[in-house]
């Protein structure tokens, strides 16, 4: 009988990269700025950790390191069939480390590879040249055991209990506001503190926020949202970014996370005085006769919340139509309600991403369950990618939105916060985001002078 011992994996060790020399330069400007770039590999087979360190040539022919980087694999291949990896938290060696510095620990030109050659430095050997890099530059030792430290850290929320899920959705969401403002959402979410998440109650727990301390502004954002806030049991965080744009969110949690149901999101757009309510929904992997998909099955709780919206939206349309005295009034759809059909586990995005799935309007999911196409046989109604051809992804959601494009004005507050409450008794909880200062680019900005 063969003994199957358990095989240990290997300490970790990473790559010495380069690229040709028209693309070396684009990514060394990208990695300058914006921080970040991202390459393709010809290889899908390769085995990556979820993270991975990268000494980089930007002069292969010199095998310098230049640069050292944190590597990730991105979601999906950009339908090429190759895999894609992002570069991020850049250290610029301003002084190149030559071949020769550290050639006692070091082959250099033995060890380097490309997109199309990856090969990892042996393990014996890699944190003898970490070491031989911090010895030659020591200024940067600091910046490099950090980066180690960064890459060893848990950086997606994993599992599928109730928590995980809901804080995943809250994550989302908070990622969804702060896009619309044109915050640095990657930024702000990458540095999410994931060893915190046993004892977290909201996602806030999670995040380098700014707490929300003058109470002048909690009380003007209470006005906003009239009695849905209170100040028992609230946390509230601010996000700022350039200029007067900020997003400003409030939770509850007296609620324990592993007892909620779903997550609401009430966003109102300040410069537009409009609001959006997004109801979050997870999907499950399910197959069918073509394989293995998303989709969400139709409960009895779907259909009580959309004829709640469609109360809503009946008595809105009964209210008088204000007279619109700007051009921030405008609205393409003055729907307020929205749905987002999540994946609930999607293994190869990063914690700075949003959440794949289908966003869909009140009207238009109600359309689509009049659908032939919505009956998936033997299970029921389903919304998924497979029988759903047509709904808006996070970009076009958040254009949308951040354009002042969507959204209802106050006369519909009063039935959006009914559609919450209810919300709230099916044991749902509710996140609060205020949005002010439009991140959308104005006429003027745009506007191009004849020469």
């Amino acid at each position: 009988m063969v003994d199957k011992k358990k095989v240990e994996k290997p300490p970790y060790s990473g790559y010495f990269l380069t690229f040709e020399s028209g693309r070396i330069k684009k990514i060394a400007e990208s990695l300058y700025y914006p921080g970040e770039a991202s390459e393709s590999f010809s290889a899908m087979d390769w085995v990556f950790e979820r993270r991975e360190i990268a000494f980089l040539s930007f002069t292969p022919s010199e095998y310098n390191i230049d640069a050292v980087v944190l590597m990730e694999r991105m979601h999906g291949s950009g339908g090429t069939g190759k895999l894609k990896m992002r570069m991020w938290a850049p250290i610029f060696l301003a002084k190149a480390v030559r071949p020769d510095e550290i050639s006692d620990v070091f082959p250099a030109a033995e060890r380097m590879c490309t997109a199309g050659t990856f090969k990892r430095i042996p393990s014996a050997e890699w944190p003898k040249v970490i070491e031989a890099v911090k010895r030659q530059r020591p200024n940067l030792a600091d910046r490099l055991d950090a980066l180690v430290k960064l890459r060893e850290e848990k950086n997606r929320l994993t599992g599928n209990d109730a928590k995980v899920l809901r804080l995943t959705e809250q994550r989302d969401a908070i990622g969804l506001t702060l896009d619309i403002a044109s915050l640095d959402r990657k930024t702000i979410l990458r540095e999410a503190h994931f060893e915190a998440v046993q004892s977290a109650k909201s996602v806030l727990d999670l995040l380098d926020a700014e707490p929300l301390h003058e109470q002048d502004i909690v009380r003007k954002d209470q006005l906003a949202f009239k009695g849905l806030l209170t100040d028992d049991g609230m946390r509230s965080a601010r996000f700022s970014g350039i200029g007067a744009r900020e997003v400003r969110v409030h939770v509850y949690d007296k609620k324990p996370l592993e007892t909620v149901l779903g997550i609401d999101l009430l966003i109102f757009m300040a410069d537009y005085k409009s609001y959006l309510l997004l109801q979050y929904k997870c999907m499950e992997p399910k197959s069918d006769g073509e394989g293995k998909t998303w989709s969400y099955l139709v409960d009895p709780q779907l259909h009580k919340q959309l004829n709640a919206m469609d109360d809503a939206v009946d008595a809105i349309q009964r209210l008088p139509i204000p007279v619109s005295a700007s051009m921030l009034d405008w609205r393409m759809s003055e729907e307020a309600f929205y749905f987002k059909f999540c994946e609930t586990t999607s293994p190869d995005s990063r914690d700075d991403a949003l959440i794949s799935g289908l966003t869909l309007s009140h009207s238009h999911l109600k359309r689509f369950l009049q659908l032939p196409d919505s009956l998936v046989k033997p299970t029921g109604q389903r919304v998924g990618y497979a029988n759903c051809a047509r709904y808006l992804n996070n970009s076009q959601f958040v254009e949308l939105a951040r354009e002042g494009w969507i959204g209802c004005d106050a006369r519909g507050y009063t039935l959006i916060s009914q559609v919450i409450e209810e919300g709230q008794r099916a044991g749902r909880a509710a996140m609060f985001a205020v949005i002010e200062g439009s991140g959308a680019k104005t006429a003027q900005e745009r506007r191009r002078f004849v020469k």
